[in-house]
């Protein structure tokens, strides 16, 4: 039997004839709307990515400062600050801020729709730290500019990397020393691990490097006693000892190698 050839324009009919045409018209619009969805996607990305697009208005900075220079802060924050609500670097803000000696903590965020809060919390210093630096409440060490160093607090002298334990030290030696309103001034731990600690009265205790908080029990159960000689303040107390302890109290005129010396031992029982 012969074939009988289609016309290609009779296949196109019959293809038609067959299309849903409901179908087609919902699958049409539906890619319409991707298209036009995609479009509008990318056109709104573009305008996010604009620093012109939502520009910031407001920059708020707040915290409590006591040594930290507002003025300075506002400076690195405005030379950092750059871009719109949504392209501006928080993180590179934070970093900036972050650098300060005098802060802790930043924490940076936007605030819709045009602002950026800035949130500083300020280092509190405990002791100094060697000539030029501080130790925070932590005992992490950090070094302000040298005109920037608070008065009054103790002065902590020690090798580098011991911070913490010094400060964990002072705080021990200080609660021991509240009940008789004795302030430690400084403590030093030399490289040998050798200890020493002066009062705001003046007066040095030589602790040596073992039994640190014994030792010092030591002179607080002694030291009533010593004020009660009358010889007022000691000068020096040396507690190297394993049951006892020498004190030096200043007394009399000054002569060439300095002033005369009082010196009183002690055997652990009572005063000699």
């Amino acid at each position: 039997m012969a074939k009988v050839k289609q016309k290609k324009g009779s296949r196109s009919a019959a293809w038609l004839a067959g299309l849903s045409w409901p179908l087609f018209r919902r699958w049409a619009t539906a890619s319409l709307l991707v298209i036009t969805l995609g479009l509008g996607i990318h056109a709104g990305v573009g305008w996010l990515k604009d620093p012109n697009s939502l520009p910031l208005q407001v920059v708020r900075i707040e915290g409590d400062f006591v040594y930290l220079d507002r003025h300075a802060l506002e400076l690195v924050v405005a030379d950092e600050v750059r871009g719109g609500f949504f392209t501006v670097d928080v993180e590179t803000v934070r970093t900036a801020v972050r650098a300060l000696p005098w802060v802790d903590e930043v924490a940076v965020r936007r605030v819709w729709p045009d602002t950026l809060r800035i949130w500083v919390v300020e280092q509190v210093p405990l002791a100094r730290w060697g000539k030029n630096g501080l130790v925070n409440v932590r005992g992490e060490g950090f070094r302000p500019a040298g005109d920037e160093l608070p008065a009054g607090l103790p002065l902590l002298e020690g090798p580098e990397g011991t911070e913490q334990e010094m400060m964990r030290r002072y705080l021990e030696l200080q609660r021991k020393l509240d009940p008789l309103e004795l302030k430690v001034a400084r403590l030093r731990q030399d490289a040998r691990g050798a200890w020493l600690s002066e009062f705001d009265n003046g007066t040095l205790v030589e602790l040596g490097n073992r039994d640190l908080l014994v030792r010092m029990d030591r002179f607080l159960r002694l030291y009533p006693r010593l004020k009660a000689t009358g010889r007022g303040e000691p000068v020096q107390v040396d507690l190297r000892y394993t049951n006892g302890l020498v004190v030096h109290w200043k007394k009399g005129p000054v002569s060439e190698d300095g002033a005369k010396i009082g010196k009183l031992t002690t055997d652990g029982n009572g005063l000699a």
